[in-house]
């Protein structure tokens, strides 16, 4: 479930449009629904990968996109809000990103590669 600081929800899954295995394909068009629009979106993403060695693996994130050139007031109510939904849902994984190479899928997917 995403939800941008106008309090709209749009539901998403990583499986939608997927075989069990193209989970770049799915992270792609979610990516491309956010950072189109340059408002701040906050989300809870179900990220599917593959670990080299150890298979599939799916962690849930959350997903901070407060781009640099969102309107200003925009940043300053979506800086105050983060930190209250971070904390109601007691978040483990964070990325944040203001510029869309912060959250694209090979970032992402290279932070929660190191994870244990």
């Amino acid at each position: 479930m995403e939800v941008n600081s106008n309090s709209q929800a749009v539901e998403t899954t990583a499986s939608d449009e997927n075989d069990g295995t193209n989970y770049k394909k799915s992270y792609e068009k979610f990516y491309a629904e956010i950072t189109i629009k340059k408002v701040p979106y906050f989300a809870v993403y179900d990220f599917d990968y593959e670990k080299l060695g150890e298979g599939h693996r799916k962690k849930i994130i959350f997903i901070s996109w407060i781009p640099a050139n969102a309107d200003i007031q925009n940043k300053f109510l979506s800086a105050a809000s983060k930190q209250v939904l971070v904390t109601k849902l007691d978040v483990s994984f964070q990325i944040q990103g203001t510029e869309a190479k912060d959250i694209v899928f090979e970032t992402v997917l290279d932070k929660v590669r190191r994870l244990k």
